[in-house]
């Protein structure tokens, strides 16, 4: 019987430096994924960041033509595609005309991953090419515009955060034309230590046993130690080890260099990377000295790899595949108990929206994914009161959207924050920007989540779990729900409360809404 997912994906990463490519076959045998196809295109997105901070046009339409190209490899190869991108769309004062000109120029949906959210989706990478087994792990993660750092055991993340120091970034601040004198390099040093101050006294709590580098300057920098070593040294990056004196030797080669030209011309050194070598190289120097790292084991793989194998999970939920379904759950948990939710009727109001979303799937024709969503925004919705009563469906897609939920996709976030947003008061309308700023697919789901997620607290309107089982009889034109009360309850006000908010479910349904108690035998 044919799998009904896919079983070629590809990953687009669109960074500030470079858009990469993977494409690969779904191979459960073969530690997840074959790679089949993989390619780069140096856009120097980053590089092209204007005054008022936005990417200028010239940086914009090389981005497009690499991404048509991409998206046509892709297609040819029958692979599903997502694209994610990093710091540089990131922090762009013009990030939603981009996402918007990509989706109708290109028509891909680009996902505009948070700093965290990149460095979950790199970690898990980490954790497929690099086995720590039960160690706990620092991993490291330079890119053009950020740094992420994370901490972990096996799939869990312990501490993670993103620092503004890339490659691209302090390339454009310190070292303009490429050149690399002696009070340039002060400055950049002196900058890089003091970046790393945070990350210093976040690390202080967690004691770690291996360190790990991942993406284009951990790979050069191990490139060239190898090359140093000599002939017999191994081809492969990956799991190789470098100690920080092979470090600091291969820094001050690099500085030696001068110019881009120099480091053009040593060993290990693509020529794309040269221009951005020596900020990238001083950074990873500042991250050894800082957190007096004694030697460092490189991944080959990074973001996009983590990209597929986030989709596997994802799509066929099986545990063949890492899923950080736990974590995910996890997250939402924690975030509910910071901002002490209450939890009788928080769960309560959970259990029946999954049990109406179970019951309507004919109508809805959402999957697990988005069953999960409606968890998460079923458990979080009232965390709004922690801020006030009043406007607290505001206040809680505000701590949603805004707080860090590991294993979640930005896109994802966005959804449960805003299906949690709308479980009460008005339902989506045109002139909410927040709303409208998500792509239409997704403004569906939000409709579709946010009416169930409605009824359910209506039915809880007086949190005190009088509605024991909702039985939903789907009609052609109108949707009963059958109410069981829990023990001698009267559910007059149950019924009410639902009465006010179904509007949304059948403007999202095109179906009325109906609601009867089913009457039960007493003992």
């Amino acid at each position: 019987m044919a799998s009904p997912f896919p079983d070629r994906l590809a990953a687009i990463d669109i960074g500030s430096n470079s858009i990469h490519l993977l494409i690969a076959r779904v191979a459960p045998d073969a530690g997840g994924f074959v790679v089949l196809d993989r390619d780069k295109d140096a856009v120097r997105l980053g590089a092209g960041i204007g005054e008022s901070g936005e990417i200028r046009e010239d940086a914009l339409t090389r981005m497009i033509v690499a991404l048509k190209n991409f998206r046509d490899r892709a297609r040819a190869s029958g692979a599903t595609i997502r694209a994610v991108a990093t710091s540089a769309v990131r922090e762009a004062s013009n990030r939603d005309v981009i996402v918007e000109r990509v989706r109708r120029e290109v028509g891909l949906t680009i996902e505009v991953a948070s700093g965290f959210e990149e460095a979950r989706l790199t970690y898990l990478a980490v954790c497929h090419a690099v086995e720590t087994g039960q160690n706990t792990a620092l991993m490291l993660d330079i890119g053009g515009g950020s740094t992420e750092f994370v901490v972990g055991r096996s799939e869990e993340i312990l501490f993670d955060d993103s620092l503004k120091l890339g490659a691209v970034r302090l390339s454009r601040e310190f070292f303009p034309e490429g050149k690399t004198d002696g009070k340039a390099v002060a400055e950049c040093r002196r900058f890089c230590a003091l970046s790393l101050s945070p990350i210093r006294r976040g690390l202080a709590h967690h004691r770690f046993h291996i360190a790990i580098g991942s993406s284009g300057t951990a790979l050069c920098l191990a490139r060239m130690i190898v090359e140093k070593r000599g002939p017999a040294a191994s081809a492969r990056l990956n799991r190789v080890t470098f100690s920080a004196a092979e470090l600091y030797d291969c820094v001050e080669r690099i500085l030696a260099a001068k110019t881009t030209a120099g480091r053009a011309k040593l060993k290990g050194v693509d020529e794309g990377r040269a221009e951005i070598l020596a900020a990238g190289a001083l950074i990873m120097e500042a991250v050894f000295r800082e957190l007096a790292l004694e030697a460092m084991t490189i991944s080959e793989y990074s973001i996009r790899e983590g990209i597929i194998l986030d989709s596997i999970a994802r799509l066929y939920q099986t545990e063949r595949f890492v899923s950080h379904e736990g974590q995910r759950y996890r997250s939402v948990q924690s975030l509910a108990k910071r901002f002490d939710y209450e939890l009788p009727h928080s769960e309560h109001v959970t259990r029946l929206a999954l049990s109406i979303f179970d019951q309507t799937g004919a109508l809805h024709g959402l999957g697990e994914i988005e069953r999960e969503l409606l968890e998460a925004a079923s458990l979080l919705h009232d965390i709004g009161l922690f801020v006030s009563h009043a406007a607290h469906h505001k206040h809680s897609y505000y701590l949603i959207r805004n707080s860090q939920l590991l294993g979640f996709a930005d896109y994802e976030q966005q959804i449960v924050a805003l299906v949690a947003r709308y479980h009460r008061k008005s339902p989506p309308r045109r002139n909410h920007l927040e709303f409208m700023a998500v792509p239409t697919a997704q403004q569906q789901i939000v409709m579709k989540l946010a009416g169930i997620l409605r009824i359910a607290d209506g039915l809880d309107r007086t949190h005190a779990s009088t509605v024991k089982n909702v039985a939903v009889e789907i009609g052609s034109s109108d949707v009963v729900f059958r109410l069981t009360p829990a023990g001698r309850n009267t559910l007059e006000y149950a019924i009410w409360g639902a009465e006010r908010k179904r509007d949304l479910f059948e403007e999202a349904f095109g179906r009325r809404v109906r609601f009867a108690q089913i009457e039960t035998k007493q003992q």
